[in-house]
């Protein structure tokens, strides 16, 4: 499903950096070479959020002829082709957090905030034990969901009425969790 393939997209350490970019109201810009991985991420992610919503500008594909959007004075999530990426004034891309979810090990500076030699944003961190406990609830998911697909089991043979596995809804659970023990 798609909380799985955003999971393997993304890894632990992407997943996390990207929580920490909307819930600190970043500005975001998510690119891929494939448009359906740009939708999925950013409504997988923000849907993880909750039970916080993203009530700011939210564009998960953004046409190339609308880029200048990337220069708005406010938070977005915007998703763009990979191809535009190069189209971004290097000032302006200092002050965005960039998720790339082609090559999510790019390179040991893509977390800290420089992409492609260009500076770029580094979101505030989630606490260590947020951060770790959302990471092992990445890995229990995909591990999870890899013994799922090697086994044949009697529940994929009856009728569904929703596209989530047990494994994902445990996922989506212990991110909630994690996300609402930050209020506290």
């Amino acid at each position: 499903s798609s909380v799985t393939s955003v999971c393997k997209l993304l890894g632990s350490e992407g997943l996390t950096l990207l929580l920490a970019a909307m819930l600190t109201e970043s500005k975001i810009v998510i690119h891929s070479d494939e448009v359906a991985n740009l939708a999925m991420v950013a409504e997988v992610a923000t849907a993880l959020m909750y039970p916080f919503v993203w009530s700011l500008p939210y564009l998960p594909v953004l046409p190339a002829q609308l880029l200048d959007m990337v220069e708005a004075p406010l938070p977005y999530i915007i998703g763009i082709l990979s191809s535009n990426v190069e189209l971004i004034d290097e000032q302006v891309f200092a002050e965005i957090v960039v998720i790339d979810l082609d090559d999510r090990s790019s390179s040991p500076d893509y977390h800290k905030g420089r992409y492609n030699g260009k500076q770029n944003k580094a979101p505030v961190p989630l606490p260590a034990s947020v951060a770790s406990n959302i990471s092992k609830a990445v890995f229990r998911l995909l591990r999870e969901e890899e013994v799922a697909e090697e086994g044949v089991y009697e529940s994929r043979l009856l009728p569904r009425l929703e596209g989530e596995s047990l494994a994902e809804r445990e996922f989506r659970i212990t991110v909630t969790l994690q996300i609402c023990g930050l209020v506290r």
